[in-house]
């Protein structure tokens, strides 16, 4: 009787394993596309104002988490890091940050899909 209650309880843990596999039983290894719109790459952002870091993330299938973190590009020192989870296929950001003159920044998007595949942009720009 205890054998058969271990041996259906793998085989039910057996079946909602496989159940969770892509039905061609083929894993992802598409990672996602991660495109920074602004600011451009060396722009010139005049410090003390509100500006917006912008882009799109996209997948083949969906996106499971996209970072966007903002450091001192001489320093490291970060500024901010934000952690969203759009689980869809696309996801457009528009960041508000409002940088301090006289700092050069390193804007790094990560975006990341359920198969662990990951990819990322960055761009620098400093602010007068």
């Amino acid at each position: 009787m205890r054998c058969s209650c271990i041996l259906m309880f793998f085989i039910v843990l057996c079946l909602f394993l496989l159940s969770c596999s892509k039905s061609t039983g083929e894993k992802d290894r598409e990672a996602p596309v991660v495109i920074i719109q602004h600011p451009v790459h060396n722009a010139i952002i005049t410090g003390e104002q509100v500006m917006h870091i912008s882009g799109t993330v996209t997948d083949n299938e969906f996106i499971r988490e996209v970072h966007i973190e903002i450091s001192n590009l001489h320093t490291g020192e970060e500024y901010l890091h934000i952690h969203i989870h759009p689980d869809r296929s696309t996801y457009t950001f528009n960041q508000p940050f409002k940088p301090a003159g006289g700092i050069d920044y390193l804007v790094r998007v990560i975006a990341e899909d359920p198969s662990n595949n990951v990819s990322s942009q960055k761009v620098e720009f400093g602010a007068l």
